[in-house]
């Protein structure tokens, strides 16, 4: 029995355990953001703020929306926001071909000379008539 192999799998690299380089950047960003201010601010105003800082890189790291990572979305945010979006509708420079009435009466009595005729119903029809009062 065949098994389908799976194809086009797309998976970063692992650089430490199980983190990817982006997702160690934020996080040790997020470490050195904390170092820094445990002996920069007071031991509350640290508390608070590195919680935050853990949050927001872990937010970043590992949270995806509808399968995107999150700073992706936030790039794809500003750059919808900052493009335009109204399409204006520009008018492409053609020649206009008007018809005068010679070519009309020259295409109405070039139908009338056919010497085909179209019947309003084929035996097409017939048979699709049968068929259906069969049922």
């Amino acid at each position: 029995m065949p098994f389908q192999v799976p194809q086009f799998i797309e998976h970063d690299p692992k650089i430490l355990g199980p983190f990817t380089v982006k997702q160690t950047i934020y996080i040790g960003s997020a470490l050195f953001g904390g170092v820094i201010l445990y002996f920069t601010v007071d031991y509350w105003i640290f508390i608070i703020t590195s919680v935050v800082l853990f949050a927001i890189a872990v937010a970043l790291a590992f949270i995806k929306v509808e399968g995107l990572m999150i700073p992706e979305v936030i790039k794809n945010f500003f750059t919808y926001s900052t493009t335009n979006k109204i399409y204006l509708w520009k008018r492409k420079e053609s020649p206009v071909f008007l018809s005068t009435k010679k070519e009309k009466t020259l295409e109405q009595q070039e139908q009338k000379k056919s010497s085909l005729k179209m019947s309003s119903s084929g035996k097409i029809d017939e048979l699709s008539k049968k068929l259906n009062f069969e049922k």
